[in-house]
Protein backbone atom coordinates (compact mmCIF):
# COMPACT_ATOMS: atom_id res chain seq x y z
CA UNK A 1 0.00 0.00 0.00
CA UNK A 2 2.88 2.49 1.03
CA UNK A 3 5.12 1.67 -2.03
CA UNK A 4 2.29 2.40 -4.32
CA UNK A 5 1.39 5.58 -3.24
CA UNK A 6 4.83 6.68 -2.90
CA UNK A 7 5.74 5.86 -6.73
CA UNK A 8 2.33 8.10 -7.73
CA UNK A 9 3.64 10.75 -5.38
CA UNK A 10 7.40 10.75 -7.52
CA UNK A 11 6.87 12.66 -10.07
CA UNK A 12 4.99 15.58 -8.23
CA UNK A 13 8.64 15.97 -6.41
CA UNK A 14 10.22 15.99 -9.24
CA UNK A 15 8.54 18.77 -11.00
CA UNK A 16 9.78 20.90 -8.14
CA UNK A 17 13.50 20.80 -9.65
CA UNK A 18 14.02 17.67 -7.67
CA UNK A 19 13.92 18.86 -4.18
CA UNK A 20 15.65 16.09 -1.72
CA UNK A 21 14.26 17.65 1.16
CA UNK A 22 10.85 17.36 0.38
CA UNK A 23 11.52 14.23 -1.25
CA UNK A 24 12.78 12.34 1.73
CA UNK A 25 9.62 14.27 3.88
CA UNK A 26 7.67 12.63 1.83
CA UNK A 27 9.34 9.09 1.60
CA UNK A 28 9.37 9.18 5.66
CA UNK A 29 5.92 9.95 5.96
CA UNK A 30 4.28 7.84 3.23
CA UNK A 31 6.83 5.06 4.73
CA UNK A 32 6.50 4.49 8.54
CA UNK A 33 8.62 2.05 10.47
CA UNK A 34 5.83 0.00 12.11
CA UNK A 35 6.04 -1.45 15.41
CA UNK A 36 6.54 -5.30 15.06
CA UNK A 37 3.76 -6.26 16.99
CA UNK A 38 2.54 -9.82 15.52
CA UNK A 39 6.44 -11.18 16.50
CA UNK A 40 6.54 -9.67 19.88
CA UNK A 41 2.62 -11.37 20.55
CA UNK A 42 3.46 -14.63 18.63
CA UNK A 43 6.76 -14.82 21.40
CA UNK A 44 4.21 -13.99 24.35
CA UNK A 45 1.57 -17.38 22.58
CA UNK A 46 4.38 -19.32 24.10
CA UNK A 47 4.99 -17.55 26.68
CA UNK A 48 8.72 -17.05 25.71
CA UNK A 49 9.42 -13.44 27.92
CA UNK A 50 13.14 -13.70 26.92
CA UNK A 51 12.41 -13.18 23.29
CA UNK A 52 9.08 -11.04 23.53
CA UNK A 53 12.32 -8.38 25.44
CA UNK A 54 14.26 -9.25 22.74
CA UNK A 55 12.52 -7.80 20.11
CA UNK A 56 10.64 -5.05 21.89
CA UNK A 57 14.48 -3.73 22.92
CA UNK A 58 14.94 -3.13 18.86
CA UNK A 59 11.86 -0.16 19.05
CA UNK A 60 13.52 3.10 18.40
CA UNK A 61 10.75 5.07 19.50
CA UNK A 62 12.05 5.36 23.35
CA UNK A 63 8.42 5.90 24.83
CA UNK A 64 6.92 2.71 23.08
CA UNK A 65 10.62 0.62 23.76
CA UNK A 66 10.58 1.51 27.59
CA UNK A 67 6.60 0.45 28.31
CA UNK A 68 7.20 -2.98 26.14
CA UNK A 69 9.99 -3.21 28.09
CA UNK A 70 8.84 -2.19 32.00
CA UNK A 71 5.79 -4.76 30.40
CA UNK A 72 7.87 -7.64 29.81
CA UNK A 73 10.32 -7.46 33.06
CA UNK A 74 7.00 -7.33 35.12
CA UNK A 75 5.74 -10.41 33.34
CA UNK A 76 9.53 -12.26 34.13
CA UNK A 77 8.66 -10.67 37.82
CA UNK A 78 11.95 -8.28 37.48
CA UNK A 79 10.00 -5.49 39.27
CA UNK A 80 12.82 -3.19 40.06
CA UNK A 81 14.23 -3.55 36.53
CA UNK A 82 10.63 -3.30 35.62
CA UNK A 83 10.06 0.03 37.38
CA UNK A 84 13.48 1.28 35.85
CA UNK A 85 11.55 1.21 32.34
CA UNK A 86 8.51 2.80 33.11
CA UNK A 87 10.32 5.43 34.83
CA UNK A 88 12.29 5.91 31.12
CA UNK A 89 8.40 5.95 29.44
CA UNK A 90 7.40 8.12 32.10
CA UNK A 91 10.04 10.79 31.56
CA UNK A 92 9.33 10.34 27.29
CA UNK A 93 5.73 11.31 28.13
CA UNK A 94 6.23 14.27 30.45
CA UNK A 95 9.08 15.77 27.44
CA UNK A 96 6.07 15.23 24.59
CA UNK A 97 4.11 16.97 26.81
CA UNK A 98 6.04 20.05 27.18
CA UNK A 99 6.41 20.04 23.21
CA UNK A 100 2.92 19.41 22.32
CA UNK A 101 -0.46 21.27 22.67
CA UNK A 102 -3.94 19.99 21.93
CA UNK A 103 -4.11 19.44 18.65
CA UNK A 104 -4.57 17.37 15.27
CA UNK A 105 -0.96 16.51 15.28
CA UNK A 106 -1.53 14.72 19.26
CA UNK A 107 -3.95 12.09 17.45
CA UNK A 108 -2.27 11.71 14.30
CA UNK A 109 1.15 11.83 14.09
CA UNK A 110 4.57 10.33 12.64
CA UNK A 111 5.80 9.61 16.45
CA UNK A 112 4.25 7.68 18.54
CA UNK A 113 3.88 9.96 21.89
CA UNK A 114 1.49 7.58 23.92
CA UNK A 115 -2.31 7.97 24.57
CA UNK A 116 -4.45 8.77 27.64
CA UNK A 117 -4.75 4.90 28.84
CA UNK A 118 -0.78 4.42 28.10
CA UNK A 119 0.27 6.92 30.79
CA UNK A 120 -2.76 5.34 32.96
CA UNK A 121 -0.86 2.14 32.91
CA UNK A 122 2.40 3.23 33.00
CA UNK A 123 1.75 4.69 36.59
CA UNK A 124 -0.75 2.09 37.34
CA UNK A 125 1.65 -1.42 36.74
CA UNK A 126 4.12 0.78 39.05
CA UNK A 127 1.81 0.56 41.39
CA UNK A 128 1.49 -3.08 41.26
CA UNK A 129 5.70 -3.49 41.29
CA UNK A 130 5.71 -1.66 44.42
CA UNK A 131 3.05 -4.02 45.82
CA UNK A 132 5.19 -6.77 45.13
CA UNK A 133 7.96 -5.52 46.51
CA UNK A 134 6.18 -5.03 49.58
CA UNK A 135 6.58 -0.90 49.14
CA UNK A 136 2.95 0.16 49.95
CA UNK A 137 4.01 3.82 50.58
CA UNK A 138 5.23 4.03 46.64
CA UNK A 139 2.40 2.20 45.94
CA UNK A 140 0.21 4.94 46.81
CA UNK A 141 1.83 7.25 44.97
CA UNK A 142 1.84 5.78 42.17
CA UNK A 143 -1.33 5.00 42.14
CA UNK A 144 -2.36 9.09 43.06
CA UNK A 145 -0.36 9.53 40.21
CA UNK A 146 -2.64 7.17 37.69
CA UNK A 147 -5.90 9.08 38.95
CA UNK A 148 -4.35 12.27 38.56
CA UNK A 149 -3.72 11.22 34.79
CA UNK A 150 -7.24 9.53 34.27
CA UNK A 151 -8.76 13.04 35.30
CA UNK A 152 -6.27 15.23 33.08
CA UNK A 153 -6.72 13.08 30.05
CA UNK A 154 -10.60 13.41 30.76
CA UNK A 155 -10.15 17.21 30.62
CA UNK A 156 -7.87 16.78 27.47
CA UNK A 157 -10.64 14.62 25.36
CA UNK A 158 -13.62 16.97 26.25
CA UNK A 159 -10.81 20.35 25.20
CA UNK A 160 -10.38 18.72 21.93
CA UNK A 161 -13.63 17.20 20.78
CA UNK A 162 -14.91 20.84 21.86
CA UNK A 163 -12.61 22.43 19.66
CA UNK A 164 -12.70 20.42 16.61
CA UNK A 165 -16.33 18.55 17.00
CA UNK A 166 -18.13 21.08 14.38
CA UNK A 167 -20.93 19.54 12.11
CA UNK A 168 -18.91 17.14 10.37
CA UNK A 169 -19.69 17.03 6.76
CA UNK A 170 -18.31 12.92 6.83
CA UNK A 171 -20.26 11.13 9.16
CA UNK A 172 -20.67 8.68 6.04
CA UNK A 173 -17.17 7.68 6.66
CA UNK A 174 -18.03 7.51 10.48
CA UNK A 175 -20.71 4.75 9.84
CA UNK A 176 -18.36 2.76 8.13
CA UNK A 177 -16.81 2.15 11.67
CA UNK A 178 -19.73 1.06 13.25
CA UNK A 179 -19.07 -2.83 13.00
CA UNK A 180 -15.70 -2.29 15.20
CA UNK A 181 -17.44 0.14 17.83
CA UNK A 182 -20.33 -1.91 18.52
CA UNK A 183 -17.63 -4.65 19.11
CA UNK A 184 -16.84 -3.31 22.83
CA UNK A 185 -18.70 -2.20 25.53
CA UNK A 186 -19.84 1.02 24.65
CA UNK A 187 -20.45 2.72 28.61
CA UNK A 188 -16.90 1.69 28.84
CA UNK A 189 -14.77 5.03 29.76
CA UNK A 190 -11.88 5.96 27.51
CA UNK A 191 -9.77 7.22 30.31
CA UNK A 192 -11.82 5.90 33.58
CA UNK A 193 -9.93 2.87 34.43
CA UNK A 194 -11.46 0.88 37.17
CA UNK A 195 -8.49 -1.52 37.59
CA UNK A 196 -6.44 1.84 38.06
CA UNK A 197 -8.89 2.92 41.27
CA UNK A 198 -8.86 -0.64 42.43
CA UNK A 199 -5.01 -0.81 42.95
CA UNK A 200 -5.37 2.35 44.40
CA UNK A 201 -8.08 1.36 47.30
CA UNK A 202 -5.67 -1.58 48.01
CA UNK A 203 -2.55 0.74 48.37
CA UNK A 204 -4.47 2.97 51.41
CA UNK A 205 -5.92 0.14 52.81
CA UNK A 206 -2.44 -1.11 53.12
CA UNK A 207 -1.92 1.57 55.41
CA UNK A 208 -5.34 1.11 56.98
CA UNK A 209 -5.69 4.51 55.70
CA UNK A 210 -9.77 3.41 54.97
CA UNK A 211 -11.25 6.80 53.89
CA UNK A 212 -9.17 6.77 51.13
CA UNK A 213 -9.34 3.84 50.30
CA UNK A 214 -13.14 3.95 50.22
CA UNK A 215 -13.52 7.03 48.32
CA UNK A 216 -11.22 5.16 45.23
CA UNK A 217 -13.92 1.59 45.58
CA UNK A 218 -16.27 4.62 45.12
CA UNK A 219 -14.90 6.17 42.17
CA UNK A 220 -13.86 2.14 40.36
CA UNK A 221 -17.45 1.38 41.09
CA UNK A 222 -18.87 4.27 39.69
CA UNK A 223 -16.85 3.22 36.55
CA UNK A 224 -17.73 -0.47 36.72
CA UNK A 225 -21.85 -0.88 37.69
CA UNK A 226 -22.77 -4.05 39.35
CA UNK A 227 -19.24 -5.61 39.73
CA UNK A 228 -19.78 -7.76 42.83
CA UNK A 229 -15.71 -7.87 43.51
CA UNK A 230 -15.95 -3.93 44.44
CA UNK A 231 -19.15 -4.28 46.03
CA UNK A 232 -17.86 -6.64 48.85
CA UNK A 233 -14.43 -4.29 48.59
CA UNK A 234 -16.93 -1.38 49.58
CA UNK A 235 -18.15 -2.91 52.65
CA UNK A 236 -14.85 -4.31 53.91
CA UNK A 237 -13.47 -0.67 54.10
CA UNK A 238 -16.45 0.65 55.49
CA UNK A 239 -16.04 -1.93 58.31
CA UNK A 240 -12.94 -1.37 58.75
CA UNK A 241 -11.93 -4.87 58.55
CA UNK A 242 -8.37 -5.88 58.59
CA UNK A 243 -8.32 -9.73 57.72
CA UNK A 244 -5.49 -10.59 55.32
CA UNK A 245 -7.03 -11.19 51.34
CA UNK A 246 -5.30 -12.57 48.09
CA UNK A 247 -5.61 -10.45 45.25
CA UNK A 248 -4.86 -11.98 41.81
CA UNK A 249 -4.54 -10.37 38.75
CA UNK A 250 -4.76 -11.86 35.63
CA UNK A 251 -3.55 -10.40 31.81
CA UNK A 252 -5.36 -12.05 29.61
CA UNK A 253 -5.52 -12.36 25.45
CA UNK A 254 -3.89 -9.54 23.46
CA UNK A 255 -4.71 -6.09 23.10
CA UNK A 256 -5.75 -4.81 20.01
CA UNK A 257 -3.43 -4.03 17.07
CA UNK A 258 -4.12 -0.30 15.42
CA UNK A 259 -4.30 -0.59 11.89
CA UNK A 260 -5.45 1.86 8.95
CA UNK A 261 -8.27 1.98 6.87
CA UNK A 262 -8.71 3.60 3.53
CA UNK A 263 -11.45 5.74 2.88
CA UNK A 264 -13.19 8.31 0.58
CA UNK A 265 -13.13 11.92 2.26
CA UNK A 266 -14.88 14.89 1.08
CA UNK A 267 -12.49 17.60 1.51
CA UNK A 268 -15.74 20.36 0.53
CA UNK A 269 -16.02 22.25 -2.85
CA UNK A 270 -16.61 19.11 -4.65
CA UNK A 271 -13.00 17.12 -3.74
CA UNK A 272 -12.31 13.98 -2.52
CA UNK A 273 -9.40 12.31 -1.32
CA UNK A 274 -8.45 9.05 -0.89
CA UNK A 275 -7.60 8.68 3.02
CA UNK A 276 -6.15 6.44 5.42
CA UNK A 277 -7.50 6.33 8.71
CA UNK A 278 -6.70 4.21 11.96
CA UNK A 279 -8.51 1.75 12.78
CA UNK A 280 -8.60 -1.73 15.04
CA UNK A 281 -7.75 -5.32 15.23
CA UNK A 282 -9.87 -6.96 17.88
CA UNK A 283 -8.83 -10.19 19.36
CA UNK A 284 -10.72 -11.73 21.57
CA UNK A 285 -10.50 -14.02 23.89
CA UNK A 286 -11.96 -17.66 24.13
CA UNK A 287 -11.63 -16.77 28.60
CA UNK A 288 -14.34 -15.87 30.06
CA UNK A 289 -13.94 -16.01 33.99
CA UNK A 290 -11.71 -17.21 36.30
CA UNK A 291 -12.30 -18.88 39.90
CA UNK A 292 -10.32 -20.81 42.50
CA UNK A 293 -11.64 -23.79 44.04
CA UNK A 294 -10.04 -25.78 47.12
CA UNK A 295 -8.94 -29.38 47.24
CA UNK A 296 -12.75 -30.19 46.81
CA UNK A 297 -13.56 -28.99 44.32
CA UNK A 298 -15.63 -25.78 45.82
CA UNK A 299 -15.63 -22.54 44.07
CA UNK A 300 -14.19 -20.09 46.69
CA UNK A 301 -13.73 -16.75 44.32
CA UNK A 302 -14.53 -15.79 40.94
CA UNK A 303 -12.60 -12.89 39.11
CA UNK A 304 -14.57 -9.53 38.11
CA UNK A 305 -13.45 -7.71 34.71
CA UNK A 306 -11.86 -4.66 35.58
CA UNK A 307 -10.05 -3.57 32.78
CA UNK A 308 -11.24 -3.81 29.46
CA UNK A 309 -8.61 -2.30 27.58
CA UNK A 310 -10.07 -3.40 24.01
CA UNK A 311 -13.23 -1.12 25.22
CA UNK A 312 -10.64 1.92 26.20
CA UNK A 313 -9.13 1.99 22.70
CA UNK A 314 -11.90 1.88 20.84
CA UNK A 315 -13.90 3.86 22.81
CA UNK A 316 -10.97 6.65 22.76
CA UNK A 317 -11.01 6.57 18.93
CA UNK A 318 -14.65 6.85 18.95
CA UNK A 319 -14.92 10.03 20.88
CA UNK A 320 -11.53 11.65 18.65
CA UNK A 321 -12.65 10.16 15.40
CA UNK A 322 -15.27 13.14 14.34
CA UNK A 323 -12.81 15.55 15.27
CA UNK A 324 -10.05 13.62 13.38
CA UNK A 325 -12.27 13.93 9.79
CA UNK A 326 -13.16 17.24 10.28
CA UNK A 327 -9.91 18.86 10.92
CA UNK A 328 -8.29 17.06 7.89
CA UNK A 329 -10.98 17.69 5.90
CA UNK A 330 -10.23 21.49 6.58
CA UNK A 331 -6.75 21.49 6.73
CA UNK A 332 -6.88 19.61 3.05
CA UNK A 333 -9.82 22.19 1.92
CA UNK A 334 -7.39 25.12 2.73
CA UNK A 335 -4.54 23.68 0.53
CA UNK A 336 -7.16 23.56 -2.43
CA UNK A 337 -8.25 26.60 -2.16
CA UNK A 338 -5.34 29.12 -1.78
CA UNK A 339 -5.44 31.50 -4.76
CA UNK A 340 -1.91 32.37 -3.92
CA UNK A 341 -0.67 28.88 -4.78
CA UNK A 342 0.04 27.84 -8.34
CA UNK A 343 -2.11 24.21 -9.72
CA UNK A 344 1.16 22.35 -9.16
CA UNK A 345 2.05 24.06 -5.39
CA UNK A 346 -1.45 23.61 -4.69
CA UNK A 347 -1.07 19.63 -5.12
CA UNK A 348 2.03 19.66 -3.48
CA UNK A 349 0.40 21.24 -0.89
CA UNK A 350 -2.15 18.82 -0.62
CA UNK A 351 0.26 15.86 -0.59
CA UNK A 352 2.13 17.16 2.04
CA UNK A 353 -0.97 17.68 4.24
CA UNK A 354 -2.40 14.37 3.61
CA UNK A 355 0.59 12.77 3.44
CA UNK A 356 2.03 14.26 7.23
CA UNK A 357 -1.11 13.34 8.75
CA UNK A 358 -2.90 10.83 7.21
CA UNK A 359 -0.68 8.28 5.64
CA UNK A 360 1.65 8.60 7.88
CA UNK A 361 2.57 6.65 10.59
CA UNK A 362 -1.37 7.02 12.61
CA UNK A 363 -0.24 6.10 15.50
CA UNK A 364 -0.54 2.21 14.26
CA UNK A 365 2.26 1.57 16.71
CA UNK A 366 0.87 0.22 19.87
CA UNK A 367 2.06 -1.85 23.25
CA UNK A 368 1.97 -5.35 21.58
CA UNK A 369 2.21 -6.47 25.09
CA UNK A 370 -0.83 -5.24 26.91
CA UNK A 371 -3.42 -7.33 27.78
CA UNK A 372 -6.72 -7.44 26.31
CA UNK A 373 -8.58 -7.43 30.08
CA UNK A 374 -7.74 -7.53 32.88
CA UNK A 375 -9.69 -10.26 35.55
CA UNK A 376 -9.06 -9.67 39.34
CA UNK A 377 -9.52 -12.04 42.19
CA UNK A 378 -10.45 -11.18 45.59
CA UNK A 379 -10.66 -14.05 48.58
CA UNK A 380 -9.40 -13.88 52.26
CA UNK A 381 -7.80 -17.72 52.50
CA UNK A 382 -8.32 -20.37 55.45
CA UNK A 383 -5.36 -21.71 57.06
CA UNK A 384 -3.65 -24.49 55.94
CA UNK A 385 -6.61 -25.11 52.94
CA UNK A 386 -5.00 -25.86 49.08
CA UNK A 387 -6.49 -23.83 46.10
CA UNK A 388 -6.53 -24.56 42.20
CA UNK A 389 -7.29 -21.67 39.80
CA UNK A 390 -9.65 -22.48 36.97
CA UNK A 391 -9.57 -21.12 33.80
CA UNK A 392 -13.02 -21.14 31.86
CA UNK A 393 -14.67 -20.29 28.56
CA UNK A 394 -18.42 -18.74 28.23
CA UNK A 395 -19.83 -22.31 28.23
CA UNK A 396 -18.39 -22.83 31.48
CA UNK A 397 -16.21 -25.32 30.44
CA UNK A 398 -12.20 -25.51 32.13
CA UNK A 399 -9.90 -23.95 29.65
CA UNK A 400 -6.71 -24.75 31.64
CA UNK A 401 -5.85 -24.87 35.30
CA UNK A 402 -2.90 -24.97 37.82
CA UNK A 403 -1.83 -24.57 41.41
CA UNK A 404 -2.59 -21.31 43.79
CA UNK A 405 0.54 -21.16 45.61
CA UNK A 406 0.39 -18.58 48.79
CA UNK A 407 2.73 -17.23 50.96
CA UNK A 408 2.39 -14.43 53.12
CA UNK A 409 4.53 -11.55 52.58
CA UNK A 410 6.20 -10.06 55.69
CA UNK A 411 6.11 -6.57 54.81
CA UNK A 412 2.45 -6.20 53.90
CA UNK A 413 -1.27 -6.98 55.23
CA UNK A 414 -2.22 -8.97 52.08
CA UNK A 415 -0.77 -11.10 49.46
CA UNK A 416 -0.43 -10.38 46.14
CA UNK A 417 -0.32 -12.06 42.80
CA UNK A 418 -0.33 -12.13 38.78
CA UNK A 419 -0.82 -13.88 35.98
CA UNK A 420 0.26 -13.57 32.05
CA UNK A 421 -2.49 -15.62 29.72
CA UNK A 422 -2.20 -15.75 26.49
CA UNK A 423 -3.49 -18.81 23.83
CA UNK A 424 -5.29 -20.12 27.14
CA UNK A 425 -1.81 -20.63 28.33
CA UNK A 426 -0.87 -19.64 31.92
CA UNK A 427 2.64 -18.07 32.53
CA UNK A 428 4.57 -19.07 35.53
CA UNK A 429 2.59 -17.39 38.62
CA UNK A 430 4.42 -14.29 40.18
CA UNK A 431 4.17 -12.06 43.01
CA UNK A 432 4.44 -12.37 46.63
CA UNK A 433 3.11 -14.53 48.61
Amino acid sequence: MYMRIWLISLPLITIFGGCQVASEMLHKSISPQMHNYDKSTDALKVCNINKAISIVSQNQNKLLQNSELGLAHYFKYNYEQSNKAFNRAINEYRINENKASISLSNIIRNEYQGEGFDKVFLHNYKAINYLMLGDAQSARVEAKNSNIIQEEEKLKLYEFTGKYNEKNKNSHLISRYQRLFNSVNAKHHPYQNPFAYYISALAYAEDSDYDNALVDIRKAIKFSTRNTLLESKLLTYENRESKPSVELFFDVGQSPLKSQVRLKMDMGNGEQRMAYLPSYRLAVSDIDHIKIVNIEGKEIAKSSLLSDINAIKVNEFREKLPAMLSLISKEVALSIGTEALDKDSKLLGVIFKTASAIYAQNDISTWSLLPQKILVISFVPKSNESYEILVMDKDNKVITKTELLIRKNKNLKNIYKHFIIRENKICKQGGRG
